[in-house]
């Protein structure tokens, strides 16, 4: 007795039929790789996605300002979270020594006193705020929303990022990638793509930016940024390099020194633990609370001169019985009519010296070098803007 039977479509046909039906059905129910199936185009974008779906992850990226001298190198590394908006990490500046004070204090940042920004700075960003930690303070500084209340909100902001919690990375450029070519590699693939200098500027905080260019237009194309980025088996960035040299084009400016600029990012530990904020018994300032405008400052207020503002008309109010970098010890005041730079710079000497004569001992004898005081007064731009020019007389303690 023989059982009948339907035999499959594949089986019935030819042999040459068999193989070329059976295999073309199989390549079509294949789904298309998440981001090497989307157009060439699209790809770097889409590794992006990809990348933060994984959650989180951790990052390490330098920054290698190359001049005659020698290499000033900016290391940033930390965890992201990308599914929470939230960061927590470093930044590191290595500053080449033989490099002018100028252009240092462009990298770094400026600060009232003796010196630049402290080269060692933590992060910590979270959905509604960022707080830093600068060099030796004891505290974090805390900026709750924008910063823009604080007058140069550009550099705190640019401490969050919009594709990562971490502002600064070549995460936030990815995206800008235009005539994109790829290569295979073992693992993942590698492109290669060019960027506007528009979109490459969003690396830096607005004033250092300013002085590597002045090429901003948004469809600017003459002077195009080369950008590789490389991505594992699953499309998952696990690195981004640029040069970035040919943003070096602002002639007679701080950095005109510099011969070369190159950023490294490496992405890795995908899916691993979510970056650790700070504990709520660790000691916070609030930024608007305790970042004053120097001419505010009470007189015999004491301060510490890193706001992360980088800017020279800012301190950070903090109580004098704890550690502290100055002491007010006056204000003068002038008429709103600018004199000019040496004579706004000559009044403001002969008015602190006059006030160090008369101020209490107890407030000047806190001078790391005794007798030395400093001073800091008004630009053309703010002398008597909403009210008097005030010059501000203080001494450093540390």
């Amino acid at each position: 007795m023989i059982r009948s039977h339907l035999l499959p479509l594949c089986a019935a046909a030819s042999a040459a039929l068999l193989l070329s039906a059976c295999a073309g059905g199989a390549a079509e129910d294949k789904p298309a790789h998440p981001v090497f199936g989307v157009p060439i185009e699209q790809q770097p974008r889409q590794a992006l996605l990809t990348t933060q779906a994984a959650r989180t992850a951790r990052f390490s990226q330098t920054l290698t300002f190359t001049s005659a001298s020698g290499d000033t190198v900016r290391t940033s590394t930390g965890r992201l979270d990308f599914a929470g908006g939230r960061a927590v990490g470093s930044i590191d500046w290595a500053p080449d020594e033989g490099l002018a004070d100028e252009a240092k204090d462009t990298l770094l940042g400026v600060r009232l006193g003796t010196g630049r920004a402290p080269a060692h700075t933590e992060v910590a960003v979270g959905p509604d705020t960022i707080r830093l930690r600068a060099g030796e303070a004891g505290y974090w500084l805390r900026y709750e929303g924008t910063s823009g209340t604080f007058g140069t909100g550009s550099a705190v902001d640019a401490l969050r990022g919009t594709e990562s919690a971490f502002g600064g990375t070549l995460l936030e450029i990815v995206s800008g990638a235009q005539k994109v070519t790829h290569s295979e590699r073992k693992v993942g693939r590698v492109y290669r793509a060019e960027l506007t200098v528009f979109n490459a500027l969003r690396l830096f905080p607005k004033d250092l930016g300013a002085e590597l260019t002045a090429d901003i237009d948004p469809n600017g194309t003459a002077t195009p940024v080369s950008l590789t980025v490389s991505a594992d088996a699953r499309g998952r960035i696990t690195r981004v390099e640029a040069d970035l040299s040919d943003l070096l084009g602002k002639k007679g400016g701080a950095l005109d020194a510099m011969t070369g600029l190159r950023a490294d990012l490496k992405v890795s530990g995908f899916g691993t633990s979510a970056p650790v904020m700070p504990a709520a018994s660790e000691q916070t300032l609030d930024a608007k609370e305790a970042v004053t405008a120097v001419g505010e400052m009470e007189e015999g207020g004491c301060a510490d001169l890193t706001t992360g503002t980088r800017t020279l008309d800012m301190m950070v109010s903090v109580p004098c019985a704890g550690p502290h970098d100055a002491r007010v010890f006056a204000h003068a005041r002038f008429d709103a009519r600018y004199p000019g730079y040496e004579d706004a710079k000559r009044m403001a000497v002969e008015a602190c010296r006059d006030e160090h004569a008369s101020a209490p001992t107890a407030w000047t004898a806190e001078a790391a070098a005794k007798g030395r005081f400093w001073y800091t007064w008004p630009d053309e731009s703010r002398w008597g803007v909403g009210a008097d020019p005030v010059v501000t007389c203080y001494v450093e303690t540390r």
